[in-house]
């Protein structure tokens, strides 16, 4: 057994790490159905959530345009604010 100390990032590398991607391919926006064209700017989003079609979680990965997300978050932040 080895002494090397494993390098790993710190939360502080962590939140430099880009959000907004250049596509590779095409992708189509998960909010306004619109296709993201080939080389340009759109944000993923991904997760885990409570199947109910089975016992177990589920995978989800999202492509955004960045101004359809950005509308949605704002969707989602009125309505936990009217919520309470």
């Amino acid at each position: 057994m080895s002494n090397k100390s494993v390098r790993t990032k710190s939360d502080h590398e962590f939140s430099n790490e880009r959000k907004v991607k250049k596509s590779r391919k095409e992708h189509t926006c998960c909010s306004c159905k619109k296709p993201i064209p080939k080389s340009s700017s759109y944000i993923r989003t991904v997760g885990v959530s409570e199947s109910m079609s089975y016992n177990g979680n589920e995978f989800f990965s999202n492509a955004w345009h960045p101004a359809c997300l950005e509308d949605h978050q704002g969707y989602v932040r009125d309505s936990l604010r009217r919520q309470g």
